[in-house]
């Protein structure tokens, strides 16, 4: 939450204009009463209407436009224009004066239009009434809230590290600490030499692999070029000190106080030139740098019940590791994309195609394009979205998570090991077999790989003959493109010996050249949960695909144990050393694993003590530790199978083909690269599905993980291949709502913000977003959960009715409009989240069978077969562009079967109104919410409205339109506290804070 200073602050403007509200609530509601005595004791309707008038303008403190000079025409003076934030009071006297004026001549002005008159100016009194108290009540809230977090015993100075630690047993945060100190303080050295064998005959300094390797010698050279950049003088300027300090203040890794001095940081042009002086010297003298004599962390609890690490580290020292981790991630990330994208290095995700295949398909249909096809669109994703996607693409690029968008933890007793601190000798048990076990798997692994490299060169002898062919239509581009790596291989892309401080112009994939796919980083998701959410959706899109046109697929997930603590630091340095790292940044980078820790809560005289094992969590320079490693396992997983791709999120990470052979290898390939690096596998998130056409078990390959496949609070149906939520994981979650609420009810506003969290973002990330593929039954089985949920913590209550009493109980007030509670905090109310509305919005929009869309797609794709056919006994086949233009099969007259035109469907463009690209991407479609029809009057009143809905989601405006027209009875607008009565820029600041889960 936020810092002393700013809720001592909070409270303080709030007292003053708690104050002044008062005493303003007081003389209007005596003028008030005054004037409504005045007006009843008037018989004459004509004149009651003009003491309300007068009174009204009184009561609202309205001034009167000063009389002109010169101006001789007498009467009364008029209302001065602007002096009221009510134009439509203001506009109401006006015209009321002049038709008064007109009412003591006009007997034509009946009394019901006077008395309508009345009744208008009486509601403004008591609207304005209605106000005030409001906007007491509101300061009453602030007030309850900052006393209950003053009285919190947690201290908030402590900055966050997300050091993925898993869950405990809810009494067990003692244990917590014991079982992260003996990982962290612990060393666990892995055999080095191993770790170098097996790199070397990964990327090809021992093996077959000439194109891998010349891939990183390649990606030497630029590790050298981009060392240099670090040691030209002056890199840290104002520009460059500036992007640094937001992606600071934008990441979780400082505390809200610290993060609000980098702010005025970044107003003082002074401070940044100082802080550039005292930074450009320390970078200068690198093989100096050093921590502080202590780092102090501490442990709280998060949403999940996972406890985190807290660290809290002083600012220039953050500002530097920043800046350094910063440049290495995005190196780092167009260095493995280059890699990736080096002839042959990489094998594509693609079988083989015969070569007859090749020209037959010509042949019959015309010239064949790889690009806008099923495979493009795979490898298009995977390498937009999933590749390296830790690593940062610019210095300007912000990943950040909303609270609550967490992956919810799966405990099993009979399945899960106990974690954390029950866990962490038999990890060390594992590993320590893991490692004497070392020659005897690297052996293995290695003779694997020949095997591979032999297939593999099988496979490379028809691609050399189809590449022999292609190329003879391509000779310009061929040569363009030797040019284009020779000058490569002379000066790396995107490095100068200047160092260079801004955006890169095109990123990473700037050059991506393939005739296979194109790239595409416009619709990339911006969130780790947006991320993830994206993979359930490919998921489910490729179970639906594959089982239908293949009949067959599986899937193996898992990811690794207590992955950011438990890294050996053996591991992390092998590896950097193996990817050409000096011997001076791999001496600052063991200073930066060996940061000196010690709890804030331990006395003053315990000495802290080095980190010998795993990262410092939300470093920059602790990603670019972590997914060098895993760039290998990915890289391993990719050569053991001849081309698949392993979908990972950091350590975690996911394999599926419609071959279940693919998997194994896959599988094989992932285990080894455990065994080497020292890492290891978290059994409870580890599994395996086969999936069939007709829903029938298939024998599983023994060695593939036994478990399910599951996200959040899903869980994979092995028969159907379909995502359903483990309700028995969801009881347990609410009864854990239902305590941390219980803790949180000292103060309303805690109480909402733990539910938005929980109940809302929490639970609904959890239950996976809505999208095509997982159809309109997955939303209501989420609408029937939310509803479950609401129903067993309010019993035959629900969320509104039970802040309703809870206000009536402790400040008086009853009758509160349900808007009130629903509307956000800039209009004065308390913005409670309401899962219900989203589900609702979409939950039309999406495919109510997901699939049915394959019935559509095999009437569409034979239409297209007899079109084809017609086009081909019809002499209208292009041939132009093909492999071989003179070819002809020996059948040449009869046009090809159904079956073969069917074969390679995945693999090539077809173009046609309803084919498979379509309806893969179909199947990934997020639609958007369904907006609620307007009138002209509503759409006038929701103008404006758009300016505070930031999420563009039609959120605001649903809530509006369903709660509007009461407040509007109620306090004549939307807005419920008017701007300046109360500091709700503050509050809403403040409510941005982390919610303090209680352990």
């Amino acid at each position: 939450m936020a810092s002393t200073v700013f809720s001592e602050t909070l409270q303080s403007i709030t007292t003053t204009k708690l104050t002044e509200l008062s005493k303003k609530r007081s003389i209007f509601e005596e003028h008030k009463a005054s004037l409504l005595l005045s007006a009843q004791s008037e018989a004459d309707q004509k004149k009651r209407l003009a003491v309300l008038v007068d009174g009204v303008k009184k009561c609202f403190a309205i001034k009167i436009a000063p009389r002109k000079r010169g101006d001789r025409r007498g009467g009364a003076r008029r209302i001065a224009y602007g002096s009221t934030s009510d134009p439509k009071l203001e506009v109401l006297l006006k015209n009321l004066e002049r038709f008064l004026d007109q009412a003591k001549y006009d007997p034509s002005i009946s009394s019901k239009l006077l008395q309508d008159w009345e009744d208008a100016l009486v509601k403004k009194l008591n609207v304005q009434s209605l106000k005030y108290q409001y906007a007491t009540l509101y300061g009453e809230l602030v007030t309850e809230w900052l006393g209950a977090e003053k009285a919190s015993s947690l201290p908030d100075n402590i900055s966050e590290t997300s050091e993925g630690f898993e869950k405990l047993k809810p009494a067990a945060r003692d244990e917590s600490r014991i079982g992260w100190e003996k990982l962290v303080f612990e060393p666990f050295e892995t055999d080095q030499m191993a770790i170098a064998e097996y790199l070397r005959a990964l990327f090809g300094e021992t093996g077959d692999n000439k194109q891998g390797f010349k891939a990183l010698k390649q990606l030497h050279k630029e590790v050298e070029a981009f060392e240099a950049t670090l040691s030209a003088p002056n890199q840290f300027d104002e520009t460059v000190l500036r992007w640094t300090i937001s992606g600071l203040i934008a990441s979780v890794l400082l505390s809200d106080e610290k993060r609000g001095a980098l702010k005025d940081f970044l107003n003082s042009p002074v401070i940044l030139a100082e802080i550039a002086d005292v930074l450009n010297m320390r970078i200068a003298d690198i093989s100096e740098w050093s921590w502080d004599d202590e780092v102090l962390i501490e442990q709280r609890r998060q949403v999940t019940g996972s406890y985190r690490i807290y660290i809290d580290e002083e600012l220039l020292q953050a500002i530097f590791l920043q800046y350094v981790g910063v440049k290495w991630c995005i190196f780092f990330k167009e260095a493995f994309v280059n890699f990736s994208n080096f002839d042959g290095a990489w094998t594509s995700l693609r079988p083989p195609i015969p070569l007859e295949d090749r020209k037959r398909r010509e042949y019959f249909l015309g010239a064949q394009m790889k690009k806008c096809s099923v495979q493009a669109k795979r490898q298009s994703v995977y390498k937009s979205i999933f590749f390296m996607s830790q690593l940062q693409d610019s210095t300007y690029e912000e990943n950040c998570a909303q609270e609550g968008e967490e992956e919810a933890n799966y405990e099993h007793a009979a399945k899960r090991q106990k974690s954390s601190a029950a866990s962490v000798p038999q990890m060390q048990k594992m590993q320590q077999i893991q490692m004497q076990q070392q020659q005897q798997a690297q052996a293995v692994v290695q003779q694997q790989m020949q095997q591979q490299q032999g297939q593999s060169r099988g496979g490379q002898d028809y691609q050399m003959q189809l590449m022999v062919l292609e190329q003879q239509n391509k000779k310009r581009l061929k040569m363009a493109r030797q040019e284009q790596d020779s000058m490569a291989m002379q000066q790396p892309h995107g490095f100068n010996m200047i160092p260079y401080n801004g955006v890169p112009h095109s990123g990473p994939h700037r050059n991506h050249r393939s005739d296979e796919y194109d790239i595409d980083t416009t619709n990339r998701p911006n969130t780790p949960m947006a991320t993830k959410q994206f993979l359930l959706h490919l998921l489910s899109t490729e179970v639906l695909v594959n089982t239908r046109l293949h009949g067959d697929f599986t899937c193996s997930r898992s990811e690794f144990q207590s992955f950011s603590p438990s890294l050996p630091h053996s591991t992390i340095t092998s590896v950097l050393s193996f990817f050409g790292l000096s011997d001076k940044w791999l001496g600052f980078f063991r200073k930066f694993l060996e940061a000196p820790l010690k709890f804030a809560a331990d006395d003053a005289d315990v000495a802290p003590r080095p980190r010998k094992r795993g990262v410092p969590g939300s470093h920059a320079l602790s990603t670019i530790c972590g997914e060098a490693i895993l760039f290998c396992l990915d890289y391993a997983v990719n050569q053991h199978t001849n081309g698949a791709q392993l979908y990972r999120m950091h350590d975690d990470f996911w394999i599926w083909s419609s071959s279940h052979e693919t998997v194994v290898k896959g599988w094989d390939a992932i285990t080894s690269f455990a065994d080497t690096m020292g890492v290891t596998l978290n059994r409870g998130k580890t599994g395996t599905v086969r999936i069939t056409k007709e829903q029938k078990p298939f024998d599983i390959d023994p060695s593939l993980p036994v478990g399910e496949i599951r996200w959040g609070f899903l869980v994979m149906d092995p028969a159907s291949g379909r995502f359903v939520i483990d309700q028995d994981m969801v009881d347990t979650h609410i009864l854990e709502l239902q305590r941390q609420l219980a803790e949180k009810d000292k103060s309303v506003f805690s109480w909402i913000q733990a539910w938005n969290t929980y109940a809302g973002t929490f639970f609904k990330s959890n239950f996976g977003t809505a999208a095509n593929c997982f159809g309109r039954e997955h939303v209501d089985m989420m609408l029937s959960t939310m509803t479950r949920i609401q129903r067993q913590i309010f019993s035959d209550s629900n969320v509104v009715e039970y802040l309703k009493k809870t206000l009536h109980e402790r400040f008086g007030i009853a009758d509160i409009p349900d808007g009130f509670l629903y509307f956000p905090t800039s209009l004065g109310g308390l913005e409670l989240q309401n899962p219900f509305i989203g589900l609702v919005q979409v939950r039309n929009a999406l495919f109510e069978q997901p699939a049915s869309v394959f019935d559509d797609f095999f009437e569409a794709e034979a239409s297209a077969y007899r079109r084809a056919k017609a086009a081909f006994h019809n002499g209208q086949v292009n041939r132009n562009g093909t492999i071989e233009p003179t070819y002809r099969p020996a059948d040449c007259r009869t046009f090809m079967s159904m079956e073969e035109y069917q074969r390679h469907r995945e693999e090539f463009y077809t173009g046609y109104e309803g084919d498979l690209l379509s309806v893969y991407q179909d199947l990934l479609q997020k639609p958007g919410p369904e907006d609620v029809d307007v009138s002209e009057e509503e759409e006038n009143m929701l103008d404006w409205l758009s300016a505070i809905d930031k999420q563009d989601d039609g959120y605001l405006k649903w809530v509006a339109l369903l709660y509007g027209p009461d407040m509007m009875e109620r306090f004549g607008g939307l807005k419920i506290v008017e701007k300046g009565l109360l500091p709700m820029g503050m509050v809403t600041l403040f409510r941005s804070g982390r919610v303090k889960w209680q352990g």
